[in-house]
């Protein structure tokens, strides 16, 4: 079945005011999944100046005695509250910048709208598998809170020293040393919250190594749709749907974009053109922007001190 990409185009109405403007000129059933699609990514301007600000982040500043606090110091130097924000971060960015491509540009009272099949879900999933880190990192208790961030950065330990090995830059410790220092840390961490005279639940090198290792973002996006309440099985069908489209999966180009036949080229073959899917876009780029607001709850929560 070869295939024609279109990006599709809109035009709205959008009178003066701070009102979202009215949808005219696109299919009726797509009228009303614009709108939403449009209000939805209207609730990220707050979080724009958090991230984008040149001030000093003082609001997420960790406090002593705070949840946070203690956490950092038995991840130090791979501390959970600096990791949730380097991951809040990009979530935002990428939903700005899929917002920066939807809304296009505006003459009188009309507003260009325009919808790529394929480039918009990859920003979709950049924002939702950030935003999901997040909330993993900070919704569970606190030993799994440090598990997470352990374990996480023993995932991305690889590709780095890769990228490293690629350049010509070699670190200045191995990845054995580096391993063994995540270790050392979540051994420590579980001695420390382990009461007198009981046993910690992992208390030595091979059980540590077997918790840190095999981390993937499709469990990531599970637990944070537990913890957040989105759904697991929603959360990771979202994340899923927008990957598949990123790396431009067949099965999800004949199974998630609208498809028009446009020519029969021979028996069975045909000439499809493929547009994108707005209710999908719809219903995963809410689940990222309420996975995001969520993040920056808990990250406030959990920086403050319980009394």
């Amino acid at each position: 079945m070869p295939g024609r990409c279109r990006a599709t185009t809109s035009i709205l109405d959008c009178p003066p005011g701070p009102r979202l403007p009215t949808v005219a000129r696109v299919p009726d059933e797509e009228q009303h999944d614009l709108h939403v699609l449009l209000k939805v990514l209207a609730t990220i301007d707050p979080w724009l100046g958090l991230v984008g600000s040149d001030e000093p982040s003082a609001p997420w500043a960790v406090q002593p005695r705070s949840p946070l606090s203690t956490d950092d110091v038995r991840t130090h130097p791979y501390r959970v509250s600096h990791r949730a924000w380097m991951a809040i971060t990009p979530a935002v960015d990428f939903l700005a910048c899929l917002r920066g491509s939807i809304i296009g540009a505006r003459q009188q009272d009309q507003l260009t709208v325009r919808l790529h099949s394929y480039a918009q879900a990859g920003l979709v999933r950049g924002a939702l598998e950030n935003a999901c880190c997040a909330v993993w990192l900070l919704a569970p208790p606190r030993m799994e809170r440090i598990t997470n961030r352990l374990a996480l950065e023993w995932k991305e330990l690889k590709p780095a020293y890769r990228l490293r090995e690629l350049a010509g830059s070699p670190p200045p410790r191995t990845i054995e040393q580096r391993q063994q220092q995540l270790v050392d840390l979540l051994l420590a961490a579980h001695a420390a919250a382990t009461p007198t005279g009981q046993s910690p639940a992992v208390a030595d090198d091979a059980t540590a190594r077997k918790v840190l290792r095999n981390l993937d973002y499709a469990s990531i996006a599970r637990r944070a749709g537990e913890l957040s309440g989105a759904g697991a099985d929603a959360t990771e069908a979202a994340w899923r749907m927008c990957s598949a489209l990123a790396h431009g999966d067949a099965s999800a180009t004949i199974g998630l974009l609208n498809t028009e036949v446009v020519q029969q080229v021979a028996p069975g073959i045909s000439l499809t053109r493929v547009s994108a899917q707005v209710k999908l876009l719809v219903t995963a780029t809410a689940i990222a922007c309420g996975m995001v607001s969520r993040a920056f709850r808990l990250l406030q929560e959990r920086g403050r001190p319980p009394y």
